[in-house]
Parts: structure tokens; sequence; C-alpha cells
């Protein structure tokens, strides 16, 4: 049997290898880009939205335990806890299974509303942009609602009584509503 040997000829085999280091250099190009794309711009993350608020410093205070001559200071401290901006809709008092509107952002109490006035409470400080929907509070930021409500608006409150504050947001984003509730002991 002849054993056949065939030269490999040099040239090819430098050509071949041009090629291959070519292509490893393309390859290795748009790993890097994809990867300083990721870092710098997020190119690879997801869109989620998350709204959410949450309730803080609240506080409802009648002056002497006098309710029915003195009214009741009301404040609380509402945060944008998501990442989306949302608009405050409203702020309510739930006191014996009655709802009384605080806040409005449409400056209106809502259709079959039992009570209260839609503009009991109000900004204390900070400007605020006022959407359709109500005052917009940024990602991180609060704002403090505070005022003060009479027999007019709550017709009866006392001291030791536990009430509920519930504020409602819409997500100025995806239109998504988001509330939050606190139980608060009225004192004196």
């Amino acid at each position: 049997m002849a054993t056949t040997i065939k030269k490999v000829n040099k040239k090819m085999v430098k050509g071949l290898s041009n090629i291959v280091g070519s292509l490893l250099l393309i390859v290795l190009t748009i790993v890097a880009a994809l990867l300083i794309g990721h870092f710098a711009f997020g190119l690879f993350s997801s869109s989620n939205h998350n709204a959410g608020i949450s309730l803080s410093d609240e506080s409802i205070i009648i002056p002497g335990g006098e309710y029915q001559t003195q009214g009741a200071t009301v404040s609380v401290t509402i945060t944008n806890s998501g990442n989306d901006p949302v608009a405050l809709s409203y702020v309510e008092l739930v006191v014996n299974g009655k709802i009384y509107y605080l806040y409005s952002g449409t400056g209106k109490a809502p259709a079959g509303a039992t009570g209260g006035s839609a503009t009991a409470l109000s900004p204390i400080s900070g400007q605020y942009q006022l959407t359709k929907q109500g005052l917009l509070i940024e990602p991180g930021q609060s704002l403090t609602l505070s005022g003060t409500i009479t027999t007019k608006i709550v017709p009866s409150l006392q001291t030791g009584q536990t009430v509920v504050i519930l504020a409602s947001a819409a997500d100025n984003v995806t239109a998504q509503t988001v509330s939050q509730q606190v139980s608060v002991v009225v004192q004196d």
C-alpha cells in the first residue's frame, strides 16, 4: 500500500488564521459594545413601572378635647414610594363606617360621597404641579397635607376614637390607581 502524504500549503494556513482572528476580533467588539450599553444606557433593563404611596406623620388632634367648639387639626404626609410620578387623587377619613373626603385632586368630592369637604386639607409647603387628577408627587418626594375639620365636615369625632385615613393616587405613566390606609387614634 502506498501512503500519500499531502503537503499543506503554508499560505493557505496563514490565510485561514487571519480569517479566524478577524472573526474573533469582531465577536469581542460586539460583546464589549453590548456590555457597555447594558451598564451605561440600561439597554437590557425591563421597563417596570412601580407605583406606590406610603403614609406617615399622621395625626388628628382635638385642642382641649372640645371637638364641637374647637374642631380638629388633621395632618398627614404622603410619600411616593414607587418609581413613577403619582397624582394624589383624594384623601378621606373613615369615621364609624362613614367616608368623609378631606382632599380631592379635582377640588370636588366624588359623586356619591357621604360628606366632607374636598378642600379641608391643603399642602403646607413646597410647590407641586397640579394635573387633572391632583397634585403630582415625584418618586421619593413627600407631600404634607394639613387642615382643620369641624362639625360641618365630620359631624362627630371624639378623643380616643380610632379612625382611618385613606389616600389614593394615580400613576402618572400607567394610570394605575394605588391606595394606602392607616389607623389613627384621635388625640387631644
